[in-house]
């Protein structure tokens, strides 16, 4: 006589799983940079066969960062300000305050922008698409590479 329960592992084999960012990875990613992190969100969705939700995802991303872009540009904070202090930094020299308060209102907004954007990402769209921990991460030495690399790129440029 046979169990229930060995029936229902025989259903799933190990081609059924599929090789996914962890949600971990997709928080950190999403934290320093929602574009990224939201590709690395496609992908998975991608692989795991969940095509229909990948529009979703990216239109999320693109109106977060747009809401985040305007925000940051209509509040208040003088800009000018902000590129001034961190020239006179290049330059070695000192910030005044209002620069240096300046900066910090930005970076507060960026940081803030950036764990709600990570948390919505990472809380609601990876845990409706992926509940359970059933899954293999994959590394993510590669997107840290090319993460780094397109940084690097865009400073440069």
């Amino acid at each position: 006589m046979e169990f229930d329960e060995n029936k229902e592992e025989e259903k799933y084999s190990e081609d059924d799983y599929v090789d996914i960012y962890s949600k971990r990875a997709i928080f950190w990613f999403s934290f320093f940079n929602l574009i990224f992190g939201g590709v690395l969100l496609v992908i998975n969705l991608y692989n795991a066969g969940y095509r229909k939700a990948v529009p979703a995802v990216l239109a999320f991303v693109l109106f977060f960062s747009y809401l985040s872009y305007f925000v940051i540009m209509h509040s208040g904070v003088n800009l000018q300000q902000v590129v001034d202090a961190m020239n006179v930094t290049a330059k070695g020299g000192q910030p005044t305050p209002a620069q240096v308060t300046a900066m910090l209102s930005v970076a507060g907004l960026n940081i803030g922008f950036g764990l709600i954007g990570a948390l919505i990402l990472s809380q609601f769209f990876f845990r409706r698409y992926f509940p359970d921990n059933d899954y293999y991460p994959k590394p993510v030495g590669l997107p840290i590479l090319i993460f780094i690399i397109l940084m690097i790129l865009t400073r440069i440029l």
